[in-house]
This record gives C-alpha cells, sequence and structure tokens, in this order.
C-alpha cells in the first residue's frame, strides 16, 4: 500500500474525515469528492481505490483529498481492512473529529455542514447495531447469524461472477446436515466448520457496513486490530464480516453511545443476493422524505438526473 502523495508534517485534528473505498466510474467519484469538500472547512477526503480497478484516481488527489490504491474485495476481512487502513491514515494526518466510511457509489443528499452538525450531536457516531444471536432483537434470522460468526470458513476454490449464482444450490445443503456449511455468494466456494462462540469479551453486534464514527471510537479499533490477535483471527475467518466486526468490537464495549442508524437511503434489488439497487430520479421524493445523509448506489449514468436534483436540493438548502 503506497501513499500517492509526499508526507506531510502532522496536522491538528481536523472537523471531520471521509473514508471512501472505490473502484470504477471515476467521473462520478470525482464529483462526489467535489460535494464533499466544496465550501465545507476542516474536511479532508481518504479514497482507497481498488488496485485492480480503472487507472487514473491519482488525479483525484489534493489538498483536501488523499489517495490510495489496496487490494479490493468482498465478504470477507479484505474490506475491514481497508477501513482500518483508511482509519489509520486519518490518524497519521492528524486525526479526526469523526470519520465517516463511504463508498464510491454514495452521495450526499443534505447539505455536508447539516450532517457534520449531526455528527456532533450523535455521541460517538451512526451505527446501526442490532444483536445478531438474540432472536428477539436480531435484524437476521439466527441460521443465517449463527453461520455466519458461529462457523470458521476458509475459501476453497474460485467462481467467477458468471458462475456464482448457478452454485446457490449448494446453500441447500445447509438445511440439511449439521457438519458443514457451503458458501458460494462472495466468489470464492467457503467452507464452513462450526466454532461456536466468539473471542473473549465480545458479544456479536451486526448492521450496516456503512456508519460514521467519534475519533476515541477510530482508536479503540485500530488498538483492537493492533493487540487482540483472536479478535482479527475470528475476523478473517467468518462470513460477511464487514456487517459485524465494528458493531462488535465498538457495542462490546460498553463506554461508546451511538445513534442507531447509518443516515443512509439504501434501496436492495429484487433480484436478491443483498445488492443494492441504482438509484434514479424516480427514488427523489422518497430520499426527500426518508430524511437520510447520504444517498446509495448511484452512478454517473443511470443516476445523472437526481444527482442534478441532490446538487439542487443542498446549495438550495445551504443557500437558505
Amino acid at each position: 500500500m503506497t501513499d500517492t502523495m509526499h508526507d506531510r508534517a502532522a496536522r491538528p485534528a481536523m472537523r471531520s474525515a471521509f473514508a471512501i473505498t472505490s473502484h470504477a466510474d471515476l467521473p462520478q467519484l470525482e464529483r462526489l469528492v467535489r460535494a464533499l469538500t466544496d465550501g465545507v472547512d476542516d474536511v479532508r477526503v481518504f479514497i482507497s481505490h481498488d488496485a485492480a480497478g480503472v487507472p487514473g484516481v491519482e488525479r483525484l488527489a489534493s489538498e483536501k483529498c488523499r489517495v490510495f490504491r489496496d487490494p479490493g474485495g468482498r465478504g470477507d476481512f479484505s474490506a475491514v481492512e481497508r477501513f482500518l487502513a483508511l482509519f489509520a491514515r486519518i490518524e497519521a494526518d492528524g486525526g479526526a473529529e469523526y470519520s465517516t466510511v463511504l463508498s464510491g457509489a454514495d452521495y450526499p443528499s443534505r447539505p455536508v455542514p447539516e450532517f457534520l452538525e449531526a455528527l456532533d450531536r450523535s455521541g460517538d457516531g451512526l451505527l446501526h447495531n442490532h444483536r445478531a444471536l438474540d432472536p428477539a432483537h436480531s435484524d437476521w434470522t439466527q441460521h443465517e447469524a449463527r453461520q455466519r460468526y458461529l462457523y470458521r470458513w476458509r475459501p476453497v476454490g474460485l467462481l467467477g461472477a458468471s458462475a456464482s449464482p448457478r452454485w446457490h444450490w449448494l446453500h441447500a445443503l445447509n438445511y440439511v446436515q449439521p457438519f458443514v456449511r457451503l458458501n458460494v455468494s462472495y466468489g470464492p466456494l467457503r467452507v464452513g466448520t462450526w466454532r461456536g462462540h466468539l473471542p473473549e469479551g465480545l458479544s456479536c453486534h451486526g448492521g450496516s457496513s456503512w456508519f460514521s464514527l467519534s475519533r476515541r471510537a477510530v482508536q479503540h479499533l485500530l488498538t483492537v486490530q493492533r493487540t487482540r490477535a483472536d479478535v482479527v483471527e475470528w475476523g478473517r475467518t467468518s462470513l460477511a464480516i464487514d456487517e459485524c466486526f465494528i458493531q462488535t468490537v465498538l457495542v462490546s464495549e460498553s463506554s461508546f453511545s451511538f445513534v442507531n442508524h447509518n443516515g443512509r437511503f439504501i434501496e436492495f434489488s429484487e433480484e436478491g443476493f443483498g445488492h443494492p439497487r441504482i438509484l434514479t430520479a424516480d427514488d427523489y421524493s422518497h430520499i426527500e422524505e426518508s430524511g437520510a445523509y447520504f444517498v446509495r448506489k448511484i452512478d454517473s449514468s443511470s443516476s445523472a438526473e437526481l444527482l442534478d436534483r441532490l446538487d439542487a436540493r443542498r446549495l438550495r438548502t445551504t443557500s437558505v
């Protein structure tokens, strides 16, 4: 992992940092950076662009935007590692009062200063969370939650993106025998064997992969990464850990106080498999009614009219 800009002198803690993971659609990523930083004081953007992603992202580097290329991944600990690496870079750059995780396919739907004021009132940030292994409080079925986080998973073969949906029938085997679990949802064929518990001191909490955290929450995550090899090993060998690791580590530490919401407007595809659909201008009224600070998922082509309307709304609200 290499920094694309020269090392800079240490800065005082910035008010807010945006940690963005990206892969493609550079025009949209550039528009996102402008929307986050133009006319907003003491905010910086830190981009982790997939090393296998489209070229040219380095042109976005500026005084307010730092750019890195890192290995990508989905459904495993690599997604968490990218967030943690960005948090470490934010700390090395002086730290931020709050750090917000976004993707290149997200976009602000309300003025950024309004969002920053909400963070100031939030305590330790916006973190959607639920008790994943508690049937009365979990957002997931217990079969799904136990399979993800109480089994030890390892990849055993690679299926292409087009092949993976054809092999989803293998998941039926998880309901008829107790010995192993199979999963093809995230590319590689993975096999899970029973583990039965989380590392000492942790209770299992799930939630959204998109969140905003106070500086002390970020520092706690980095400390756990550095000092708790057992927690990292659990993360590396769990499934869909980006929907559990951050919540489990932070909510298990009772000193934190979060707003239990991610502040995003997301609509999932009817095709299933957990993929958010691309938003269009048809979604504008629902976005406005939601009060969300960010929308997901958008792209520069299909969402062009929606983006223009969101920009007009943000600028109109800011000028009032």
